[in-house]
């Protein structure tokens, strides 16, 4: 009986013992002695600082209540936190080959793991914050050239739920050093605003879709993908502020239809918002916002805007924005609007 509980006790002892982990010193197995050990450390880096820009669009006292809520409604996406980790190390011997697999809970903005591996040089792509975000898959796993974050296929999709964050390094290993490698990780998705500064109308009914983001994202290239068309419904913030983080807009128009929103100056446009009021007597106004400037990764867009009595949305200080109204809209109209 002794015996059978000592050797229970190993088993729980080396099961605890990891490729990787943050501490590996009770662990010195095979792994630890003929592979090499490298520690990653991992920061969240962040393009936009949400809180200024937030600050500088929505600065007068009519407008700073919208700006306090709209900051709390954006901060747990722009904190720059990772919850889940996946880390992938591809071969660069020419196969392209995935050599090992992690996935980590972290909910930090930086994180130090030690790997220990075989010595080869690796092409190492991490994300951040999959799990939990139902519009968006991890696929082509297999292969570095493959691994690509793919928006789930759907007319209109909810607002993304989380902030998620790539990177991409090469790693160059060397014979007998041990070495540190800093993992930087960009923000993929965006996030657009629609402030209503004044309104003509108490508490309207509001539905407010984005239109013109990609769908894809190829980690290894850093390249995003327009292979269909989605809505992607924002969220009431507050009666006069609706928002919706999502991926970003294309940055050169490469088709064109006569369907397109266009800007005032016959500019075409990359990206729009479709707003839907519906008024007092039960008809509904849309209001297509559409912007000629690109809507970049881990940026936040806010576009202040009248909302007027027949339910149209006129954009204020928003140069790149031009608005089409339909008054007496009718449901059942197609989105399929080439942008």
């Amino acid at each position: 009986m002794k015996r059978q509980a000592f050797i229970l006790f190993l088993s729980f002892l080396f099961a605890g013992c990891s490729l990787i982990d943050d501490d590996l010193s009770v662990c010195e197995t095979e792994d630890t002695v003929n592979n090499a050990r490298y520690e990653l450390k991992y920061e969240m880096k962040l393009v936009t600082e949400m809180h200024v820009t937030v600050d500088e669009k929505l600065a007068s006292e009519v407008e700073k209540p919208i700006g306090d809520t709209l900051k709390r409604w954006l901060d747990p996406l722009f904190s720059g936190t990772a919850h889940d980790l996946d880390m992938n190390f591809y071969s660069e011997d020419g196969k392209d080959e995935l050599r090992h697999q992690r996935h980590e809970i972290v909910n930090a903005n930086q994180k130090s793991f030690t790997l220990y591996i075989p010595r080869e040089d690796y092409m190492h792509l991490a994300v951040v914050n999959t799990s939990g975000n139902n519009n968006i898959r991890l696929m082509g796993t297999p292969h570095a050239a493959t691994l690509r974050l793919d928006q789930v296929e759907g007319d209109t999709l909810p607002s993304y739920p989380t902030a998620i964050y790539t990177a991409r390094l090469p790693m160059t290993v060397t014979e007998d050093e041990n070495l540190t490698f800093d993992v930087h990780l960009y923000m993929v998705n965006c996030a657009v605003a629609l402030a209503i500064t004044e309104s003509r109308l108490v508490s309207p009914k509001m539905d407010v879709l984005f239109q013109g983001g990609a769908t894809g994202f190829n980690i290894k290239d850093s390249v995003f993908t327009f292979d269909r068309h989605s809505l992607i419904r924002a969220q009431k913030v507050t009666d006069q502020c609706y928002a919706v983080v999502t991926m970003p807009s294309d940055t050169v128009k490469q088709t064109t239809s006569a369907t397109v929103a266009k800007r005032t100056n016959e500019q075409p446009a990359l990206w729009q918002l479709i707003v839907h009021v519906t008024l007092p007597d039960g008809k509904k106004t849309e209001t297509l916002l559409a912007s000629d400037m690109s809507l970049d990764a881990g940026t936040l867009e806010i576009i202040k805007c009248q909302l007027n009595e027949d339910g149209s949305v006129t954009p204020v200080q928003s140069p790149h924005i031009g608005a089409t109204v339909t008054l007496d809209w009718k449901e059942g109209g197609s989105h399929d609007i080439d942008i």
